[in-house]
């Protein structure tokens, strides 16, 4: 029996000398979520490999550096374990996050933290939601609400970095279009929605139908 045999070093658990792989002197290993690698005698003792690659990326402890983080409009509530890729290995962890609308939904760490990954939820991003019975979907309102929520939610619309990119927001109440449409009404003919201080968010104090012109003399630059 080797020497090796049995012994420990992080997670892996030295089963059995492997002579087969030469040279130098190579174990099979087991690491403690039940994966087997063969590793080099001098690798687990300079404690170069502590376990395997899933376990080392994905320990359980590190989701908790996520939990109530903010990415975008969403908000990191729980850890529900981790994403299985095709082979069995473990991919991503998945965690409940819930947008500032209120909607909730299980997304993987890929999706909040990707650089053009949308950082909203459908309804937030102008598609409805659980409001389409509305019947206003094709409305001139509705798509104004859809165009503001984008261009400040939505990292990848053209217009984000003058509105959600220097900090212009929506109100928590104006993320339900059907709260919007109550306080704004429909929109009139060829008419814009207008912040009176184009500083400020978007809400009801602070908000307008205007022309295009009127709107264009109030932006920002």
């Amino acid at each position: 029996m080797d020497e090796m045999e049995g012994k420990k070093f992080g997670e892996w658990l030295v089963l059995k000398y492997f002579p087969e792989k030469k040279p130098g002197k190579y174990y099979e290993c087991m690491c403690k979520c039940g994966e087997i690698k063969i590793i080099p005698g001098v690798t687990l003792r300079a404690g170069r490999s502590k376990s395997c690659l899933d376990c080392s990326r994905f320990d359980k402890n590190n989701y908790t550096q996520y939990i109530g983080k903010k990415f975008g409009s969403w908000t990191v509530k729980s850890w529900k374990g981790n994403k299985i890729n095709k082979n069995g290995h473990k991919a991503d962890y998945l965690f409940e996050c819930e947008c500032e609308c209120g909607n909730k939904s299980i997304k993987p760490t890929t999706d909040l933290t990707r650089k053009n990954a949308s950082k909203i939820c459908p309804e937030c991003a102008g598609g409805g939601g659980n409001f389409e019975s509305h019947g206003l979907t094709e409305s001139g309102v509705y798509k104004s609400w859809g165009s503001m929520m984008t261009r400040c939610y939505n990292p990848n619309s053209i217009n984000y970095n003058r509105y959600g990119g220097r900090g212009i927001s929506v109100c928590s109440r104006w993320k339900k279009f059907i709260n919007f449409y109550e306080d704004m009404g429909d929109r009139p003919d060829k008419l814009q929605i207008d912040r009176i201080d184009n500083n400020g968010n978007y809400e009801p104090s602070n908000c307008r139908w205007v022309t295009s012109k009127e709107n264009n003399n109030n932006r920002y630059y």
